[in-house]
């Protein structure tokens, strides 16, 4: 079909590729089914129970987990991975890392290949088995699906094959159940940390990467800048300029298995992102416990967004918190120079806006019944300075306010109201009847030594003859 597919010049497609995926394992949680826990005594030995151990920094992602032996031989322990079509195996590989020097070629441990012909509670297996020594340092680890070793029967005794791959037996026994692959190492009582387990067949591939305990970073804080109690998780806070805060910062774990889920002990950063900033940036750091708080003192003049962020360590995974939002209203400082006005005069309002910008809306507002009515605007001068009038009309008590528009990173804000008694115009006062005006009347006297029967012509009267 392929060759007539060619002849007519069609050419096929090529094969599917395997698909590939990465598995991130928390610390122990092991995913059940797939991954689990497997402890043995070395020959000649017994079994032990060491520790749970992480490491930092390792083959994948952050970091590798790891078992403490503490020094004691005898025992081994590690992780085993199910293979679900094991005849189509192609490569099978656990990365490990031992902190000290390996003792020769002393033995380490085991790699035990389990093939399950049937499943049931008590199925019937062979096994193969490989020694591990020498281990030092970091280690890429063997190829298990290349390894040929001789199969034994689940009696550990009986012996079934010879000298055959895990992809070889299964295929002779025609791909029966389940493989169970367990890397098993610490015989020498050295600790070490294992990580990069990797499974590929025919149909894909698998690396599971083995990280640290998660954990989760939160912020606390008052919900308000007068409230005593506290919020673990706040997202919002809403604060005045000139208002400052506590902000408190720890984290806890879910577990992984071995670590039960509780508060842990970290450092955290908080980091800050202002009104206008591109990105958050780092602002303090400070330590927190079990059960103490890492603690930030802030005092925003404008929006600001707020994380806090554990570094991570041995053992726990870093992360970030939720983001709070603080949301800053500007402080508006206004006075009313009288408030008692007459009707018709202008009732007057000054002050001024912090932050103090240039060229902010602010309004002066009446309270008519429950509404609140706009009767004159304004736009802040140079220093966050305004002023704003309306004229009285009506007498009463007027209750004003001055509300700032939100912009700049602030927030709006409101005063509270104040309030203005507005007097009736003075009745007109009645005008004062104006008292006559006396002028005398020049008299002219007749000088005693003129004839007498005549009177010299007067500038203010004239005599009438008869």
């Amino acid at each position: 079909m392929t060759a007539a597919l060619a002849a007519l010049g069609v050419v096929p497609p090529p094969p599917a590729l395997a698909a590939a995926q990465t598995v991130v394992v928390n610390g122990y949680a092991f995913p059940h089914g797939v991954l689990e826990y497997v402890a043995d005594p070395c020959p000649g030995g017994v079994l032990r129970a060491p520790y749970a151990a992480y490491r930092r920094d390792d083959v994948l992602g952050d970091h590798a987990i790891g078992l403490a032996f503490g020094g004691q031989s005898g025992g081994m322990a590690g992780v085993a991975v199910w293979v679900a079509e094991p005849s189509t195996l192609l490569d099978a590989s656990l990365a490990t890392y031992h902190p000290s020097v390996s003792p020769g070629f002393a033995r380490d441990g085991q790699i035990v290949i389990r093939l399950y012909l049937d499943e049931g509670p008590d199925p019937l297996w062979l096994e193969g088995r490989y020694d591990v020594s020498g281990l030092g340092g970091r280690h890429a680890g063997d190829d298990v699906a290349d390894i040929a070793t001789d199969w034994y029967w689940s009696d550990d005794a009986t012996l079934a094959d010879e000298d055959r791959t895990l992809a070889q037996e299964a295929d002779d026994w025609g791909s029966p159940g389940r493989a169970r692959i367990a890397f098993e190492l610490g015989c020498r009582g050295r600790d070490f940390f294992f990580d990069d387990l990797r499974i590929r067949t025919t149909t894909g591939a698998t690396t599971y990467d083995f990280e640290g305990v998660p954990s989760q970073a939160f912020i606390s804080a008052a919900p308000t800048h007068h409230s005593s109690d506290l919020e673990r998780g706040i997202t919002r806070l809403d604060l005045v300029k000139g208002q400052d805060h506590y902000l408190l910062a720890d984290a806890k774990t879910p577990g992984d298995g071995v670590w039960s889920p509780g508060y842990v002990p970290g450092t955290a950063t908080l980091w800050a992102r202002p009104w206008g900033a591109p990105d958050f940036s780092p602002v303090a750091s400070g330590g927190f416990g079990t059960d103490t708080y890492a603690q930030f003192h802030v005092q925003p003049d404008r929006q600001t967004e707020y994380q806090v962020r554990t570094s991570g360590d041995d053992t726990f995974e870093a992360s970030t918190s939720a983001t709070l939002l603080v949301t800053v209203a500007r402080q508006v400082d206004a006075r009313a120079p009288a408030t008692r006005v007459r009707q018709g005069q202008p009732i007057r309002v000054k002050g001024r806006v912090a932050p103090g910008d240039a060229g902010l809306r602010v309004t002066l507002q009446r309270k008519v019944g429950k509404h609140w009515r706009t009767v004159d605007r304004a736009r802040t001068r140079a220093n966050g300075r305004f002023a704003l009038r309306v004229r009285a009309s009506n007498t009463g008590r007027w209750t004003v306010r001055v509300a700032v528009a939100a912009a700049k990173g602030n927030g709006a804000s409101v005063t509270p109201g104040t309030r203005i008694r507005v007097l009736p115009r003075p009745l007109p006062q009645p005008q004062p009847v104006p008292q006559p005006v006396y002028v005398p009347v020049p008299v002219t006297h007749v000088p005693t030594d003129a004839p007498k029967g005549t009177v010299p012509p007067s500038a203010h009267h004239r005599l009438t003859p008869h």
